[in-house]
């Protein structure tokens, strides 16, 4: 009867053994070839006068080597002119040549970087839509007004009189120190910015038209492969710091005013220096600002990719938390992704502030909110 009992649990053991080495075996199987959705995605840089063959050798090449998914990814350099016939031709190559080797291609969204500006597109269809933000000025006697001028103020310590009206009126401000806040247009013609200038995202209407310059393109000829050989559309570091200050925008001093029920320009020294409730001030304006950033760049392009078949990925400034200039609350954009993602670069592990390879924060940041929206994808770029 023991001899028994013990054949038979050698039996069940060994049926379990053989039970539990298939999934084992499938693990390893599916981690050695996964399906091509699950396939390193390699940036393909296109930054040449590009020909057919080029398209053919490096299709063929890549899925030589494994890769089963590409992202075509303009760069300085480019000589093909950027969504001209020839480079959806080129493209529509690569797509046949990934249908043949049964490979997936992405879209990136810019010609480099950051996105918005559509290879210099949009401003070119919207010339008055500038990249804008917020400056500050000190100055130990009354500054000239200037039309770019939103306040001044005389600083008296941890308070601020705002003098605007004073000086406007031409009456003395008394003496002191004075702190001007102005608006700081983005009006350079830059190369980088396909000779003209980064775009001001919080401004209505500029996302429309990005998508329209960008996305629509694609649609009109490989629409019937949104969701299939084209899975998505990935962004790079849209940000509302063009030029270097606090983001701003037209109609940002209502909508702060709507919002919190109390007006911004009296306040704006205190988003530059400790002065006045600094704090709360502070805490308003950035969220708003996010808000404003959710409300009129990332909801929208959510939503055409939803109606697109596409999955909306990509990143913004994670990496300089906890600086809000960029991207106040990056962990809230990631809300509006199908598929959130982030940058770690540089192969160097670090645990800094700014790190990215070694980042834990971000990490945990990313994975939380695409937890929390039920996002099974969170792709790092490294």
């Amino acid at each position: 009867m023991f001899r028994s009992l013990l054949a038979l649990a050698a039996v069940t053991l060994v049926a379990a053994a053989a039970r539990a080495a298939a999934p084992n075996d499938d693990a390893r199987r599916v981690f050695s070839d996964p399906p091509r959705e699950y396939h390193t995605l390699p940036f393909w840089v296109w930054n040449d006068d590009l020909t057919d063959e080029q398209v053919r050798f490096w299709m063929q090449d890549f899925a030589d080597h494994g890769i089963r998914s590409v992202m075509v990814h303009p760069r300085p350099g480019l000589m093909t002119p950027y969504l001209s016939d020839r480079w959806f031709a080129l493209w529509k190559l690569a797509l046949a040549e990934a249908e043949r080797l049964d490979m997936d291609v992405w879209i990136y969204d810019e010609n480099s970087y950051p996105s918005g500006f559509a290879g210099g597109f949009v401003p070119e269809a919207l010339p008055d839509a500038k990249s804008v933000n917020l400056v500050a000025a000190e100055s130990k006697t009354p500054p000239a007004l200037k039309e770019e001028t939103e306040a001044v103020f005389r600083i008296d310590g941890e308070a601020a009189e705002d003098v605007t009206a004073k000086l406007r009126a031409g009456e003395a401000a008394g003496p002191g120190r004075y702190l001007t806040v102005s608006r700081r247009t983005d009006g350079r013609a830059a190369e980088w910015y396909g000779g003209w200038w980064y775009v001001d995202l919080l401004r209505p209407g500029v996302t429309e038209k990005f998508l329209d310059l960008t996305l629509e393109p694609y649609r009109a000829r490989f629409g019937d492969q949104f969701g299939k050989r084209i899975p998505g559309a990935f962004t790079d570091e849209p940000h509302l710091s063009g030029v270097g200050g606090l983001p701003w925008t037209g109609d940002l001093a209502a909508r702060f005013e709507q919002r919190w029920g109390y007006a911004l320009k009296p306040q704006l020294a205190s988003l530059f220096q400790p002065v006045g409730d600094w704090r709360r001030v502070r805490h308003d304006y950035f969220k708003l600002a996010n808000e404003l950033f959710i409300e009129r760049w990332a909801k929208p392009y959510f939503e055409y990719c939803a109606k697109n078949r596409l999955e909306f990925t990509g990143h913004y400034w994670e990496h300089a938390w906890p600086n809000c200039a960029q991207v106040p609350d990056n962990m809230a954009m990631y809300a509006w992704h199908q598929r959130p993602a982030i940058d770690i670069l540089f192969n160097q592990y670090a645990e800094g502030t700014h790190a990215q390879f070694g980042n834990v924060r971000n990490l945990r940041e990313l994975a939380s909110a695409a937890a929390q929206r039920g996002f099974p994808r969170t792709p790092p770029r490294s």
